[in-house]
């Protein structure tokens, strides 16, 4: 026990002995302020993507920093193909910088500089431009037989143009006033379809196909009907922008032909100084034929003069007239002032079009000096078109059926896609398709289509789809119709999306042939009001 006393003794005395010692050492002072031999790497660095290559880049703000050393490279944080450099100071951040290609590995790093310390080390970051295509929202336009001009987004780094057929291809360079302007024009091409690469060194920034077609070319002032005598069949026909053609009506077309207007301006006029109609299908023709009609103007009027009167349409087969032909095609074209229809067929003998397809037109003012026919009239069991395609397009101010299609007995389908409909019909007693009798296996669809405008009075008497229930399907889909939108009887309106507003309310200015759609956020009816 003694021990143990003994030992306690000592212990507290050292303790003693310690506490008086640490009194008397001194303490470092508390640190306010760390010091580093070098700047902080940049933090948080971003790269943002917008319109598919230029590239927004950020990063946090460090004090002390002077400057900012920026690169970035063509890889893949490897930085070994640098590409553009830049000095920015604090203020210049973000940095935006257009990339030289879409869908390409770029890296970027970045590190501070100051004046009183050794640089930061280098922050670094890897990220991917977007495909793109430089050719979107712009034309290829047919300036002449073998000519073209191609057009792109102006100011955008592009060295070449790359023209690709199944026989090979053919570079073009690109000037630097011709990548300001975003334009190249190419002549002494040869007739095929083409791929169109446009090129920056050996990143494609561009692609786009077209097809160059033209036989022959008609000046101002010559005769469309002696070019149609004198064309070889499977030839194109190609009418400058902005002039007007005049000829003979009744014209029996007996070989497979393009007519169509030069891309770009104005379209071409083609009008007749007589006859009842512009043309008839010639009798020889068969299923593997085709007329095609494309970028033109088209007016009923005679010597395309109001005063003067409407033939009747483009196409008006009498009864004497038989024809069997593969396809006849409406492309971009506009197709006024009709007086009764586009295209008849009135039986008789057997009148057989394989395809009616209308696309990318604006037909207006259809049926003034007869309401009994349509955009496509076939009333006799003699007269059959197998396919009918409609999209694209616009049709207004129809005292006229839309269709009207009573006895065919080989209509497999009826198609109605991405058109506007305004005063469609607007006459009494007519309907947007009389079909009642036709036996269509494949059925009748509308789709995607805007209704607008029938109420010509206080009581409009005018129907809708008009068909045989037992042997055809109809079919209406994601189709809208304005208050305005009335049908007296076969009523579609109950099948549309009412929109709750009047055609002059939905569309900019219908009056005067504006379909723009005043609410953004629809998409329907013909994509050219969108």
């Amino acid at each position: 026990m003694t021990k143990i006393y003994k030992y306690l003794g000592i212990l507290l005395g050292l303790a003693t002995a310690l506490a008086f010692n640490a009194c008397d050492d001194d303490i470092d002072p508390v640190v306010e302020e760390l010091s580093f031999d070098r700047v902080f790497t940049p933090l948080e660095l971003d790269a943002k993507i917008n319109n598919q290559t230029t590239v927004t880049l950020s990063w946090g703000y460090n004090k002390g920093i002077d400057t900012y050393e920026l690169e970035i490279s063509e890889d893949e944080l490897l930085f070994t193909n640098i590409i553009h450099t830049a000095t920015l100071t604090p203020d210049q951040i973000p940095y935006v910088y257009d990339l030289p290609s879409g869908d390409t590995q770029y890296s970027v790093r970045v590190k501070g500089i100051s004046s009183t310390t050794n640089e930061s080390k280098w922050a670094t970051l890897a990220f991917k431009s977007l495909p793109e295509n430089l050719f979107l929202n712009y034309d290829m336009v047919m300036n002449a037989l073998g000519d073209i001009t191609v057009s792109w987004t102006p100011g955008k780094a592009v060295t070449s143009m790359v023209l690709i057929t199944e026989d090979g291809e053919t570079s073009y360079d690109i000037s630097a006033e011709e990548m300001a302007l975003g334009s190249k024009q190419i002549s002494g091409l040869t007739n095929d379809s083409y791929t169109i690469n446009l090129m920056n060194d050996t990143k494609v920034r561009g692609f786009q196909d077209y097809v160059l077609e033209g036989n022959i070319l008609l000046d101002e002032g010559a005769d469309l009907a002696t070019a149609i005598a004198n064309a070889t069949a499977g030839d194109v026909i190609v009418l400058k922008s902005g002039v007007t053609y005049g000829f003979v009506g009744d014209l029996t077309i007996d070989k497979s032909l393009k007519i169509k207007g030069l891309d770009g301006g104005e379209l071409p006029v083609i009008y007749t100084t007589s006859g009842d109609r512009m043309f008839y299908i010639g009798d020889n023709l068969t299923p593997t034929d085709s007329l095609v009609f494309e970028n033109l103007y088209m007016s009923g009027f005679v010597n395309y003069d109001a005063g003067q009167g409407q033939i009747r349409g483009v196409f008006d087969m009498e009864t004497s007239y038989a024809c069997n032909i593969g396809s006849v095609k409406f492309l971009g074209c506009k197709m006024f002032d009709m007086g009764r229809q586009i295209m008849r067929l009135r039986g008789g003998l057997d009148q057989t079009i394989g395809e009616f397809v209308i696309d990318d037109c604006i037909i207006h003012n259809l049926g003034n000096t007869s309401g009994s026919y349509g955009v496509l009239c076939a009333t006799e069991p003699e007269t059959n078109v197998t396919y009918v395609n409609i999209s694209n397009s616009t049709i207004d101010s129809l005292r006229c059926h839309f269709i009207r299609y009573d006895e065919p007995t080989s209509c497999e389908s009826i198609v109605v896609e991405n058109c506007t409909f305004n005063k469609v019909p607007y006459s009494s007693g007519r309907y947007i398709m009389d079909i009642r009798s036709a036996v269509i296996p494949s059925g009748v669809e509308v789709n995607n289509c805007i209704f607008g405008n029938t109420s010509y009075s206080d009581e409009p008497s005018i129907s809708g789809i008009y068909y045989d229930e037992d042997n055809t399907a109809l079919s209406i889909n994601n189709t809208y119709a304005t208050s305005d939108f009335v049908n007296s009887g076969y009523s579609i309106v109950e099948l549309c999306t009412g929109l709750g507003m009047g055609s002059a309310d939905v569309f900019a200015d219908p009056d005067n042939g504006d379909f723009t759609l005043t609410d953004g956020s629809l998409e329907v009816g013909d994509p050219r009001w969108w």
